[in-house]
């Protein structure tokens, strides 16, 4: 059944679309049209493989169309994901096809009632530790001769005593094990230091890392993370071995961990990451030479803003504006998504020219942020540019929502109105179709996707959805952890028992330890965003990190 799958990613790449750029193919419906803009077959043709397109093309096969229509558009896409799949499976009404689907969609209880290629497609070894022992047992009873390593990764799961078992299992099914059963089933079956032998025999493999992390950003694994303890970390990358050191530090090995510290800041590939390592050396020594260096750092992130208030230190240049070439009004459709990507297709070599060609193109307020996208990589991105545009729309605010609003969506989109992310959220605020969905319905508004291009209903469905997660949280920090992952997730993290205790090295060890790199990194960046906008929009009063970093913890 997989082949299925493998099929039809060969029939995208046999047509792919080969055709050249011209601006002239990505002209969007007029805003004056009387007609709701639909996606046609016609239409997506001439425009360039991408993330864009191959949004385009999801909002096409959820259209009424016929089969050749939907294997015509698939033939089209660039990254062939399960939102498009599925869309294109419903369409094509293909037996096979639509029958993989059923069983990627099909619940671990309903699957065991099925057959052994469509557990094998369908139940992952997450959706697994929701069975029963006899449920499991039926499944491995049907998987078992067509695959038999599966069934032995489903035996160890539903064995009395699963860690017994992963630890004495091959390399492959110990990570398969581990990595995948979800963080629940670790905690309460697999919490237990490993072996010495089984650390030697799984250490050379490259998901090892990934275990060390697994492990150490879930405090209900204690046990298991102190298997790492004064592990040697010479073949680790920096953001393992500041892994290990926080690692020593829950342990009270203050030393171990100024070593791992060592490795992580010699490894470091970004500014931002020596920022932290030193930020975390001053937090263990209290040597204030560690401290007065990061304040010293040109580099604008969460660490050296905070080093350079502790020492009364002013702030790097800030452009809160950015000067216009030409100020006429721009014929650049700031809603229209390829030509987005034609910007960011003809700026990855920047010169001078290029340069002087788009400050003749972006002349007025609302392509600004398009401009200083320009600039700031023609700069090595040495520009610390913190716009505020948009403010006709903002400007009835209270101010810490303006100051929230734009530390959201400087980090979202750089406030470039036609963004669409890999997972299609869109719009300056980054909304996912499924959110902007329902905030539609809940408005009792008409849906119309397309719209969330537009900055005005964008920002509105933004604040409509900022309102709703104040309810529950209240700190800049855990709104930027709801909006990014989710305010399901930021509760997964107080449940794990971060921002719930107090402890020397709080609240900073729990912003660390957030699991999901994205929403970590997201948090202290939309941090940093709201001290600088929250200081520049409201002068009568000075707002400190160290306000935030006082009532962190629940």
């Amino acid at each position: 059944m997989r082949g299925v799958i493998y099929s039809l990613l060969l029939v995208s790449f046999l047509y792919a679309d080969t055709s050249v750029i011209n601006k002239d193919n990505f002209s969007l419906p007029s805003k004056n049209s009387k007609e709701e803009f639909k996606v046609t077959l016609d239409w997506l043709k001439d425009k360039p493989k991408s993330i864009t397109k191959d949004f385009y093309i999801l909002q096409y096969l959820k259209e009424d169309i016929s089969s050749k229509e939907a294997l015509a558009a698939l033939s089209m896409v660039k990254y062939v994901n399960n939102k498009i799949f599925f869309e294109f499976a419903k369409k094509f009404k293909n037996d096979e096809t639509l029958a993989v689907i059923q069983c990627m969609n099909a619940s671990a209880k309903e699957l065991i009632s099925t057959y052994d290629d469509c557990i094998k497609v369908g139940l992952s070894l997450y959706k697994a530790t929701s069975l029963s022992q006899t449920q499991l047992n039926q499944a491995i009873q049907l998987v078992q001769y067509k695959y038999p390593n599966f069934a032995k990764q489903l035996k160890i799961i539903s064995s009395s005593i699963p860690f017994t078992k992963v630890i004495s299992t091959s390399v492959d099914n110990f990570y398969e094990i581990y990595l995948s059963v979800g963080g629940k089933f670790r905690v309460d079956y697999l919490n237990y230091k490993l072996p010495k032998s089984t650390i030697l025999k799984v250490k050379k493999d490259k998901r090892f890392e990934r275990l060390i992390k697994y492990s150490i950003t879930n405090p209900k694994l204690d046990l298991l993370s102190k298997s790492f303890l004064n592990i040697d970390d010479k073949n680790f990358s920096s953001d393992t071995s500041f892994y290990l050191a926080l690692n020593e530090l829950n342990n009270s090995n203050f030393d171990k961990a100024l070593k791992y510290l060592d490795n992580s800041y010699k490894k470091a590939y970004s500014q931002e990451i020596k920022n932290k390592v030193l930020f975390w050396k001053y937090q263990i020594t209290f040597d204030n030479s560690f401290l007065k260096q990061l304040s010293n750092s040109q580099h604008i992130d969460l660490y050296s803003l905070y080093a350079k208030e502790l020492l009364n230190k002013k702030l790097p240049k800030i452009k809160y504006d950015i000067a216009l070439q030409h100020n006429e009004t721009s014929k650049f459709d700031t809603t229209n998504p390829f030509l987005w990507v034609d910007v960011l297709k003809n700026t990855k070599d920047l010169d001078k020219q290029k340069v002087d060609y788009y400050q003749s193109i972006f002349t007025d307020e609302k392509t600004k942020p398009y401009l200083a996208y320009i600039l700031n990589k023609y700069n090595n991105y040495k520009d610390n540019f913190y716009l505020l545009p948009y403010k006709e729309y903002l400007s009835n605010y209270p101010i810490k929502r303006q100051a929230l609003v734009y530390s959201l969506a400087r980090q979202e989109s750089r406030f470039i109105p036609s963004s669409i992310s890999t997972s299609y959220a869109q719009g300056v605020m980054q909304i996912m179709p499924f959110l902007s969905k329902v905030i539609a319905k809940r408005l009792n508004e008409k849906y119309n996707i397309f719209n969330q291009f537009d900055v005005k209903t964008n920002l509105r469905y933004a604040n409509y959805h900022l309102n709703n997660l104040e309810k529950n949280v209240s700190n800049p920090l855990f709104i930027a952890y709801s909006y990014n992952g989710g305010y399901g997730y930021f509760k997964s993290l107080l449940n794990q028992g971060l921002f719930t205790k107090k402890g020397f090295f709080e609240p900073f060890m729990s912003m660390e330890l957030i699991s999901y790199d994205e929403t970590r990194e997201y948090g202290k960046k939309v941090l940093a965003n709201y001290y600088i906008y929250l200081n520049y929009l409201d002068k009568k009063n000075s707002f400190k990190l160290s306000s935030i970093f006082e009532n962190l913890i629940e």
